[in-house]
């Protein structure tokens, strides 16, 4: 080392932090103003009262919790400095490692001589603020058009992956942790017994940090039981293994030449020197790799890093492990203690993102800084630095000694051929999908209130391509083997299928009839080629909620596809309500318990969003149609009302409105101005002026409506099924049609008139005609 010049050997000269819990949330400080203290206490911490007129360089990193136009820009203004490369940096658990060393190559370079990383988050002061209604007096929030664009603002999420609602990191991590226990051969129990264990030495050091948010210092068993202080998140992970980023946290660093070091008068042993690192990713999308049980990009870049230190992992006596989630640090230990580093360093300087805190993109900030303390202080003498960003994705990892590097800053870092060198296949996703499938991961996603709401199934198809499908909470069996702590679900077969949300669902074991599935909330009946489909929740005025919406749902997809049924009747249990529309009493507990409520992709019953034309449908209204229910009836074809039947769209008056067809169709049926008079008052009217209005066929005695209903089956099943289902189709498609002659035009082409011409009930209605016979349909 002695034969480069100090301006170009690179140096950690100063760190700051700063943690802010005011009493009154009104007193919080901004980021940026976190930021600024943060860099005065570096400044302060080096001793030098002008290093900050000094830098050449601040970059800050991905910030979030406050729209700034450029909060790059607005920190240098605080500070009164005006270095000449201001950047806003990227998002990234690994930034501030990545910022380190490119600062590190620049003054390696000759390019620079003093350069800061610096971030800072206040979610902490937001979140008591809304609580509190209090107005922060910050600087003013730009627009998301106005704010400072970034790069890796979001992430790379697949369809696939959103429609099982696996958005966050919170969901992707457990996918890894639980891959990774079942290749370690760990019982789930066992896995996050090991968890615990690991993330225990992380509190145990965030409780002697100073600047730590959390130093409490939990032990493995509390951290491993799940209780209403530390609920389950996304399994197996509870509160208290998962990143906390509700934090007011800054930390700053700067990085100057061995020569302005020693010109400012800074002690040789408060410097500490950078030796070099590497760098690495994965593909952005989690989806798109090869396996979850491991990360090619992080093997290599830890394992450069041991190279730089002579080959064995037992030269580090100090570590800082990225630990948003115990995984990450799990697969990094698996590969050092390949490596050979001991059990008797403590992964983390500073704490871990659960208790020393999560600000987001700057916790490598803070723990460069705890990092840099150690090695100051004596303790330590070399250090590996390994940051984490996206979900397992971007990887970098720097060694920091007390002592010179033997040879100069390697210019290259990047290991990304050695990682794509060793990463698998990578299995073919597909997004739609019915049939047998493996698990390759999973987890189970829960509330805010620990309720779980789904499973999440990582899946293998017997051709190796990988698909993704939920696990519903009404099925307990195959719940029940995503949870059980005895034993790894990994492997364990079952079959795929589409349900009515039009969503992909993995239920285990064989695949199961749904037809045989008793009906819980609906009775279904078939008399020869009629299907009498009743909605039996009585004591619920017959609403709708998704367990009853998801058998009729299934009851009409079946109707529509047996040949051998030809018209339907819908109607309701008891003699109150046909239905009253939306279960508003379940969709709040629904929502209470963190559960996202719709109706499935047919919509209410089935029928308000399914768009095919198909087989006719008879609602028979015997009572309440409201809401939700009125737009049941007017998704049927013909309506029979009971005397006693109201009808209504009454959402106007509870603040919603009817969204499930009722605006559109009922201005169809019965024109605009009486339509608009029954939606915008919400006014309930019956049966007869429905009849007088025209979207009621006929109003009879209530004694007589079911039979009313089936004599107008009866007279549609007297016609040819074809001609009916292509009579239905034209008249329906023809509505949409811009004019009656190319409705006129179109009509021989649509679907179910093609089918008509070409069935044997063309030929057999002229037939029985000639023969002065009834005719015999076949349907077909």
């Amino acid at each position: 080392m002695k034969s480069i010049s100090p301006d170009r050997v690179p140096v950690i000269l100063a760190i700051g932090e700063v943690i802010d819990r005011p009493a009154d949330p009104a007193l919080a400080r901004e980021p940026v103003a976190l930021m600024a203290d943060a860099l005065r206490a570096a400044q302060s911490d080096s001793g030098a009262p002008a290093l900050l007129s000094l830098l050449d360089s601040v970059e800050l990193v991905g910030q979030v919790s406050w729209r700034y136009r450029d909060p790059v820009g607005s920190l240098c203004e605080r500070l009164g400095i005006a270095p000449g490369r201001m950047i806003n940096a990227s998002m990234g658990g690994e930034t501030p490692i990545r910022l380190l060393h490119e600062a590190a190559l620049r003054i390696a370079a000759g390019e620079i001589q003093a350069a800061a990383v610096v971030g800072g988050e206040a979610i902490n002061a937001l979140g008591k603020a809304r609580q509190s209604k209090i107005k922060l007096d910050w600087t003013p929030v730009v627009s998301r058009e106005q704010a400072a664009r970034i790069d890796f603002e979001s992430l790379p999420i697949s369809a696939a992956s959103k429609a099982v609602g696996v958005t966050d990191p919170v969901h992707i991590y457990p996918l890894y942790e639980n891959a990774l226990q079942a290749a370690q051969g760990e019982t789930p129990e066992a896995g996050l017994r090991s968890a615990a264990v690991l993330w225990a030495r992380y509190a145990a050091v965030a409780a002697s940090n100073p600047y730590a948010w959390l130093r409490t210092s939990p032990g493995a068993d509390e951290i491993a039981t799940v209780s209403e202080s530390n609920r389950l998140i996304s399994y197996p992970y509870p509160k208290l293994m998962v990143a906390n980023p509700s934090v007011n946290q800054a930390g700053a660093f700067v990085v100057t030449s061995l020569a302005l070091a020693r010109k400012l008068g800074v002690a040789e042993d408060r410097v500490v020197h950078i030796w070099g690192g590497a760098a690495a990713q994965e593909p952005g999308d989690y989806l798109a790799r090869g396996g979850f049980d491991h990360s090619t990009a992080q093997n290599a870049v830890l394992e450069a890093a041991v190279e730089l230190v002579g080959g064995r992992a037992s030269a580090f006596d100090a570590m800082e492990l990225y630990s948003c989630f115990p995984v990450v640090p799990k697969l990094a230990l698996k590969t050092l203690q390949r490596l050979g580093i001991g059990s008797e360093v403590a992964p983390t300087a500073a704490g871990g993102l659960t208790f020393f805190g999560g600000p987001l993109n700057n916790y490598m900030t803070h723990a460069v800084c705890a990092t840099v303390r150690k090695l100051r202080s004596g303790e330590s003498r070399l250090a590996l630095v390994y940051g984490q960003g996206g979900v397992v994705s971007k990887h970098h990892a720097v060694v920091l000694s007390s002592q010179p590097a033997s040879a100069p800053l390697a210019a290259e870092y990047s290991v990304q051929p050695s990682a794509d060198a060793a990463r698998g296949a990578i299995p073919e996703l597909l997004e739609r999908y019915t049939g047998p499938a493996v698990i390759e991961t999973h987890t189970v996603l829960y509330s805010s209130k620990g309720h779980a709401l789904h499973g999440v199934v990582v899946l293998k198809t017997p051709a190796g391509e990988r698909v993704m499908a939920k696990v519903l909470n009404s099925d307990a069996v195959s719940l029940a083997l995503l949870l059980d702590a005895a034993r790894n679900p990994i492997g364990c077969a079952g079959h795929v299928r589409i349900d009515t949300y039009d969503k992909l669902v993995w239920e285990s074991g064989a695949a199961r009839d749904r037809s045989d599935l008793p009906k819980k909330f609906c009775t279904v009946e078939r008399d020869g080629h009629l299907t009498i489909v009743t909605i039996n929740r009585p004591e619920a005025m017959n609403a709708f909620h998704p367990m009853l919406n998801e058998e009729l749902a299934e009851v009409f997809d079946e109707f529509q596809q047996d040949p051998e049924q030809w018209v339907a009747i819908l109607t309701g249990a008891g003699t109150k309500a046909f239905s009253s529309g939306n279960d508003l009493k379940h969709t709040a507990e629904a929502m209470a318990r963190g559960e996202w409520v719709e109706p499935p992709a047919s919509g209410f019953a089935g029928l308000t969003s399914r768009w095919t034309p198909g087989k006719p449908v008879i609602a028979a209204v015997n009572g309440v149609a409201m809401g939700g229910g009125f737009e049941v009836a007017l998704a049927c074809d013909l309506i029979i009302a009971a005397e006693s039947a109201v009808f209504a769209l009454p959402e106007p008056k509870v603040g919603l409105a009817a969204l499930a067809g009722g605006l559109l169709r009922l201005p169809r049926e019965i024109g605009l101005k009486k339509a608009m008079g029954l939606i915008l008052t919400g006014r309930r009217i019956g049966a007869a002026e429905g009849y007088a209005l025209g979207f009621v066929n006929e109003v009879v005695p209530a004694e007589a409506l079911m039979a009313t209903a089936k004599r107008w089956a009866e007279e549609i099943m007297a016609c040819s099924p074809m001609s009916v289902r292509a009579s239905k189709e034209a008249v329906l498609k023809g509505l949409d049609e811009p004019t009656l002659e190319q409705a006129y035009g179109a009509q021989v082409r649509y679907p179910a008139m093609r089918a008509l011409f070409r069935s044997a009930d063309i030929r057999e209605g002229p037939l029985a005609f000639s023969q002065k016979r009834a005719p015999q349909w076949k349907g077909r």
